[in-house]
């Protein structure tokens, strides 16, 4: 699971903000769509992420990339990939 989204837009740079903002409604769901695809896809196949089952609240998933293996996202984009996450691949 540590790995699932290890490389959300790059693995290894401890530069990224260690947190993840809200993200900003007035941006498209198709253009976070693909923030999320060409972010995560760095180090994952997407098939991988959309087929993830664990429990985990996304926003927990992204925080550990970012803040353990150094995901390259911005606050603002994390938030944004955060909201897609929840709205199309539901925790259960």
């Amino acid at each position: 699971m540590l790995i699932l989204f290890s490389g959300l837009c790059g693995c290894g740079n401890t530069t990224a903000p260690a947190t993840v903002a809200p993200g900003n409604a007035a941006v498209s769901t198709e253009d976070t769509k693909q923030l999320f695809e060409k972010s995560c896809s760095v180090c994952h196949p997407i098939s991988r992420i959309e087929q993830y089952s664990g429990k985990d609240p996304w926003k927990d998933i992204v925080d550990r990339m970012i803040v353990k293996h150094g995901a390259k996202v911005s606050a603002e984009d994390a938030g944004r990939i955060v909201a897609y996450l929840d709205k199309t691949y539901l925790r259960k």
